[in-house]
């Protein structure tokens, strides 16, 4: 279940050149919000296409057209469709836009142009989820990240970005000025950001948020895993006043029962717990 979106974008036209993930789940934000997405694929398709299901769940209810931009017929496809468009949401190397001729028929079209990049300091630089997440300092070596964050992150940026644009072109047009509103976001920035709480020491060892205190821990319990989370002090007082305080008193209560029968009494106490899924 998602929240209660309003209708707010409704008549707000998008074209997304973006594949992958950062783009199609800026362009489903925006479709919550009442805009219609064009989403232009290369005839090769879509690399999310080997999920169906994470495919589907990006791009359900949008107008999908496979055009060859390099390709005289694709190109004047395009223009067609961002003529009548508001916005373009395009996810790839400056070079490879520019090749493209891109800047040139956004400017001619006069949209809002939404461009995701890797790392806005080396903009044609290779790299991906993976890359920037290691240079954030992030990775469990030599673990591979569960949840692609760089990505992530980068596409609720792409979000705000293009809400940023649309708001400053309403402005411009109210004002009777055409001006051709231009956001660049970074997936490396992104993550950058996301790790601060790392790199200023929050989640270090022996602080708060790494697992060294007892009330902000995972336990095993009887047949899994438990996270428990009593942070704030009426959380940490309710937890302690019914279980106790230290690793080796909570940790003898967690094994006695099963996760089901601690997430019922978390329920009941008012408690922060959680199952671990290990899917």
């Amino acid at each position: 279940m998602f929240a209660h979106y309003s209708d707010s974008l409704a008549g707000v036209r998008v074209v997304s050149l973006a594949t992958n993930l950062p783009g199609p789940l800026a362009a489903r934000h925006l479709q919550r919000l009442g805009a219609s997405i064009i989403k232009i694929e290369p005839p090769t398709g879509d690399a999310v296409q080997a999920f169906p299901q994470w495919y589907q769940a990006l791009n359900k209810g949008q107008t999908i057209e496979a055009l060859d931009l390099k390709t005289q017929p694709g190109t004047a496809r395009f223009v067609a469709l961002l003529t009548d468009a508001d916005m373009l949401i395009s996810s790839m190397r400056p070079s490879a836009a520019e090749r493209l001729g891109l800047y040139d028929l956004v400017r001619q079209a006069g949209v809002a142009h939404i461009e995701i990049i890797g790392d806005l300091e080396a903009p044609n630089a290779p790299g991906h989820d993976l890359t920037y997440q290691a240079a954030a300092g992030v990775l469990a070596s030599p673990q591979v990240p569960r949840v692609p964050w760089a990505d992530l992150i980068g596409g609720y940026q792409a979000t705000i970005a293009a809400l940023d644009a649309l708001r400053e072109r309403e402005q411009a047009q109210a004002n009777g000025n055409n001006v051709v509103v231009h956001r660049r976001i970074g997936l490396k920035q992104g993550v950058d950001e996301a790790a601060e709480a790392f790199r200023i020491g929050a989640t270090a060892p022996g602080e708060i948020l790494s697992g060294a205190h007892p009330q902000y821990a995972i336990y095993k319990t009887q047949d899994g895993w438990i996270a428990v989370a009593a942070l704030e002090p009426h959380f940490h007082t309710r937890l302690t006043a019914l279980l106790g305080e230290s690793f080796v008193t909570l940790a003898e209560h967690f094994a006695k029962y099963s996760t089901a029968e601690w997430l019922e009494f978390a329920n009941q106490h008012d408690l922060p717990f959680s199952a671990v899924e290990d899917n």
